[in-house]
């Protein structure tokens, strides 16, 4: 079940300033949709304020608990940003001792003088002033850099036309690196991550992974035949539990200190537009066939745990609102019990490859 969130998982990590759906028009306008744009959190923040409370009518935050994955968040502000071997295939470029070179120069030699070879690649380099790698280009980046990795995906779960590298370029990638190093930093130390003919291997084992574990939990609760969900029922509910309305107008479980996803799971319609303009709950004019809770088991932290707590969610809601409920997993209708069995299956499957759910190699593979 790839839904709307699944492009929240990318957009997420590209865009730096959190975005809805804004309207110029009174809100209470006849067609809350007319005149919607992108906005600012802040902007986006102040529309909610304007029609609508920001406080439930009963606090139920002990429904899902003050929870925090038991997994160690990486640090980049105190380790720094290197590629991750477990998804990339990596080239270091080790300097002459004592040599620095100019971070753009450098990236304009990698990335538009070379050929083909470089097209695909990430490069990071060793920070000369703090020590630290980091990405060669940012915003941000450093000006000079001691030392360079160049990084190719293995493969890739949202480019459906990524072909896997042949070991003929993998091979072409190693000595363009080595010609290039020579050409303009000097003597250096180049060491691949693999050979070549493993690093062929080890894409081939990863290009299975995405169709076998990247799979979505969703629970559903329906709506009684002619009795729809009332979109201020909804609100309120959703507030009372302590989920917060944001991205994509959807209803979230913020994971704000733990590793993994950005959110522990979000809250969807089938109903159309599929999610919440406060708009037309204001209106009076959103009502839903159903509430479906979801999150991805291979980008979450303790995805067993986050099941157990998003269920008794949609039980609170289901006493409040009514309905009925369904578990599945990618679509696959199954009891709770057969949901937990398969989340944990995965769980430990993914373990034993390196990946544990939500962990930087895990969010860096799906």
């Amino acid at each position: 079940m790839k839904t709307l969130l699944a492009w929240i998982s990318i957009t997420t990590l590209a865009i730096a300033t959190t975005v809805g759906c804004n309207s110029e028009r009174d809100p209470m306008n006849e067609d809350p949709l007319d005149g919607l744009y992108l906005s600012t959190d802040s902007e986006t923040q102040a529309r909610v304020d304007r029609v609508l409370s920001s406080e439930g009518s009963e606090d139920a935050r002990h429904v899902l608990g003050d929870w925090t994955p038991d997994m160690e968040v990486e640090d980049h502000e105190q380790n720094g940003y290197q590629p991750e071997t477990s998804v990339d295939w990596v080239i270091d470029v080790e300097f002459p001792e004592g040599k620095a070179v100019d971070a753009g120069e450098l990236a304009n030699v990698f990335y538009k003088k070379l050929d083909e070879a470089f097209a695909s690649a990430d490069l990071y380099g060793i920070d000369a002033k703090t020590g630290l790698w980091t990405y060669l280009v940012s915003a941000d980046g450093p000006e000079k850099v001691t030392g360079l990795k160049i990084a190719y995906n293995y493969c890739s779960s949202w480019d459906d036309e990524f072909e896997l590298a042949t070991i003929e370029e993998y091979e072409a990638r190693l000595k363009a690196a080595e010609r290039t190093a020579s050409e303009h930093i000097g003597p250096c130390r180049i060491t691949p991550s693999l050979p070549p003919n493993e690093a062929v291997q080890r894409a081939q084992k990863l290009s299975g992974l995405n169709d076998k574990y990247d799979k979505y939990v969703a629970i559903y609760l329906g709506a009684d035949e002619g009795k729809p969900f009332q979109g201020k029922d909804i609100w309120d509910v959703m507030l009372c539990l302590g989920l917060v309305w944001g991205d994509m107008d959807c209803f979230h479980w913020n994971n704000v200190d733990g590793a993994g996803d950005s959110y522990f799971f979000s809250v969807e319609t089938s109903t159309p537009p599929g999610y919440f303009l406060p708009e037309q709950i204001a209106a009076g004019q959103l009502q839903t066939a159903d509430l479906i809770f979801l999150f991805s088991v291979s980008r979450t932290c303790q995805p067993g745990e986050v099941a157990k707590r998003m269920e008794k969610a949609v039980q609170y809601c289901q006493k409040r609102l009514g309905g009925t409920i369904r578990y599945t997993l990618e679509g696959e209708e199954m009891s709770a019990s057969e949901l937990l069995k398969e989340i944990g299956q995965i769980e430990s499957e993914l373990n034993e490859l390196g990946f544990p759910p939500g962990s930087d190699p895990a969010l860096r593979m799906f």
